[in-house]
């Protein structure tokens, strides 16, 4: 769900509101916590909460902490895209229940001010996993192929430096309105992978991607072991390959 909607003021390059067209919107929080009933009635089990950032590239989720609250306890588990998040946000939404703070990580200077459009430094992600540590909070840090090998290699320093060592990868695509008309090699999402195995970390496969069933297999390959929305013939796949597949109907967050 989108708590502002279509609506984003930061605008990156590589998104430029594009991935809120598929999302719920949320008007209010009594809205939210409608929603969040109906989500529960429906057999549903939690929800992802998102929307577009501010020009400080916080995504404004405090003034519906109240209703997301109401939601946790009404028995959903909920994850965030928040944003940066400064330690008062961070305690707020920590109280309010969330399960899981899905927080996107960039160290390059270059692409944090012209892709991003942020007038801040590198240290602005790592405030943001100590606000939300020091909260009480979960961090699930997710890093993004295809903004170069500084900022995927910088990002993972940060996160081991912190020994937060499980991080959802995720790949560049095409998406409508922007200057990005071809995904993400997939040798570079392999190869990703392969350097993240290396520095220790436990890679899930997130749902930004190509959807390919051939990376999907190569990226088993090179240690991952938990797929978002893998494909049937990967299943099968894995399945022929001595794995045991285990679904699991949630947000590769939780």
């Amino acid at each position: 769900m989108s708590v502002t909607g279509r609506v984003c003021d930061l605008l990156c390059d590589h998104c430029r509101g594009a991935h809120l067209k598929g999302m719920a919107p949320v008007r209010d929080p009594e809205d939210l916590f409608t929603k969040a009933i109906k989500v529960r009635e429906s057999g549903g089990t939690g929800m992802l909460i998102s929307g577009g950032c501010d020009l400080n590239g916080t995504v404004p989720l405090r003034p519906l902490a109240d209703a997301i609250k109401k939601a946790a306890e009404a028995g959903l588990e909920i994850n965030v895209h928040p944003g940066l998040v400064n330690a008062g946000e961070a305690e707020r939404l920590v109280n309010a229940g969330i399960s899981a703070f899905s927080v996107d990580i960039h160290q390059d200077p270059s692409v944090i001010r012209n892709v991003l459009h942020l007038d801040l430094g590198p240290e602005a992600y790592g405030e943001t996993i100590d606000n939300i540590v020091s909260a009480g909070g979960r961090v699930v840090p997710h890093l993004t192929v295809g903004f170069g090998t500084a900022d995927l290699l910088l990002s993972a320093e940060l996160l081991k430096g912190r020994n937060i060592m499980n991080v959802t990868l995720l790949a560049l695509v095409p998406a409508e309105g922007t200057e990005i008309h071809c995904g993400v090699p997939r040798e570079s999402v392999v190869g990703a992978v392969t350097l993240l195995r290396g520095m220790g970390f436990e890679v899930t496969l997130g749902c930004m991607r190509g959807r390919d069933h051939i990376l999907e297999e190569e990226c088993i390959r090179a240690g991952v072991r938990k797929i978002a929305n893998p494909s049937v013939r990967t299943v099968r796949w894995a399945e022929q390959n001595g794995f045991t597949v285990k679904e699991i109907k949630k947000c590769c967050s939780l």
